[in-house]
């Protein structure tokens, strides 16, 4: 059977990727690339916005939001040709479906306007095809240097209101960058319609508090593991302690929050707190190892800036050989929409670096610069923004930012070591009036990165 690399215990360094490895010079060391007044290049066409319109009677079709896994009915895989995935890691649903086969094909019927594809990147991943209702499809590269499971792979929007097909092609092929043993791995976990925002935080990132002895296991099984760029250590990966009160305090702003663990048979049991709520007491024993595990999740909160506590208890179960809890990364959703790096909406000015992918970036990749002048310019309609970067020991860069062609704010993106900020809300403004807006960031300085990830609007 063809598997997704497993990587299980083994520290890979990525060694000297001499970028922002996250946050820096993108796929290699070399100058970045000239991009003056241009989109970062995008590996093909975008799928139209087609669709059934409303019904003969002029009744608005309705939207069927929701996640639908890749065992659903609504989701068909060509026979013969997908084979399970590696059960060690924590898919939605508990299980996922993957092919290396060309030609093989996933498709999805679904009403809505959005929807999203949940998938894996790591270096054994290869290239599919994404396209809606037969249109022309758009080349996705799942090659990273991290190994990201269940992640979002790519979110179609302003699609017609109505039925759709989404179709994921096996093509077969890889990335230049993918070592000589990969196998051009697609992987099908599940389909997200109308989804919010997903932000994928590492137990790194400055908001995440800790309070005790918390030892640090950069293996690449764990969400950002694996890979490392100077000079940077390798700090990915997760952290964990066997000491009964040790704690970490998450302060994040959303509708929903999930905490990504392990489970096995040396885990221990933690509790949990929102807000300061009544605590919830989680057991992630498990007889079998599986990593980037959900093991928390609360949703329908209110778009504010809530807490979440993890507690050690010390405490396990019978069958257990350890108190140990793990804390791996969290999923933090928002209302409003996501544009990514490479969309049309974002001029680049200067000089950037447009596709890194050695991070765990949002969809996968990134636009990094570190050449003072250097400009990204969003356009956008709505009533309030968010900067999506990085901030870290290598993306030191420092940016001005600017909304309507006014002076907002200076921001010095350096972090101290053990911070590493991936996916992170660097700059956020609300309560713009309804209508046309736009964010200029533009680098000030010629040593380190500045990052763009994505920018997300709320309507």
């Amino acid at each position: 059977m063809k598997r997704c690399k497993t990587w299980v215990g083994i520290l890979l360094l990525a060694g000297t990727l001499v970028s922002c490895g996250g946050g820096g010079g993108g796929d290699s060391p070399s100058t970045p690339a000239t991009n003056s007044g241009a989109t970062p290049p995008s590996n093909g066409g975008t799928p139209p916005n087609s669709g059934t319109p409303p019904n003969n009677g002029g009744t608005p079709v309705v939207s069927t939001p929701g996640r639908f896994e890749e065992s659903d009915a609504a989701v068909s895989l060509s026979a013969g040709q997908w084979t399970p995935t590696n059960p060690n890691f924590g898919w939605s649903g508990g299980t996922a479906m993957q092919s290396s086969m060309a030609g093989a094909t996933a498709t999805f019927t679904f009403t809505g306007t959005s929807v999203r594809w949940i998938g894996a990147r790591n270096e054994d991943s290869g290239v599919a095809l994404v396209s809606v209702d037969g249109g022309p499809g758009k080349r996705v590269d799942l090659f990273a240097r991290p190994n990201e499971i269940r992640t979002p792979i790519i979110t179609l929007d302003g699609l017609t209101p109505g039925r759709h097909t989404l179709t994921v092609q096996v093509t077969g092929e890889k990335s230049a960058e993918a070592h000589s043993g990969s196998s051009a791995v697609v992987v099908v976990d599940a389909f997200d319609v109308e989804a919010p925002i997903v932000s994928h935080l590492q137990e790194t990132d400055p908001d995440v508090v800790y309070s005790g002895s918390w030892t640090q296991d950069p293996s690449a099984a764990w969400s950002g593991g694996g890979v490392a760029s100077l000079p940077d250590p390798p700090h990915g990966g997760a952290r964990f302690t066997t000491t009964a009160g040790d704690k970490i305090t998450l302060t994040f702003r959303g509708t929903s929050i999930t905490w990504q663990s392990g489970l096995g048979p040396d885990l221990g049991i933690a509790t949990v707190q929102l807000d300061g709520g009544a605590p919830t007491e989680v057991d992630t024993y498990s007889p079998a190892r599986k990593y980037q595990e959900v093991v928390f999740k609360a949703a329908g909160l209110a778009d504010a800036t809530h807490k979440l506590t993890i507690t050690a208890t010390g405490r396990k179960n019978a069958a257990s050989t350890s108190p140990k809890i793990v804390v791996d990364a969290f999923d933090v959703t928002t209302p409003g929409t996501r544009h990514q790096q490479d969309d049309p909406k974002i001029t680049y000015t200067g000089k950037w670096t447009p596709h890194n992918v050695n991070r765990v970036w949002s969809e996968g990749a990134c636009a990094t610069s570190n050449v003072k002048g250097s400009r990204a310019i969003f356009t956008f309609t709505g009533t309030g923004v968010s900067w999506i970067g990085c901030q870290k020991e290598s993306c030191s860069g420092v940016a001005k930012v600017f909304v309507d062609g006014a002076f907002k704010q200076q921001i010095n993106n350096w972090r101290p070591v053990p911070v590493e900020a991936y996916q992170h809300d660097i700059f956020r403004v609300d309560g713009l009036t309804p209508g046309v807006h736009t964010l200029m960031i533009e680098q000030q300085v010629d040593t380190g990165y500045i990052v763009i990830d994505a920018f997300d609007v709320r309507p």
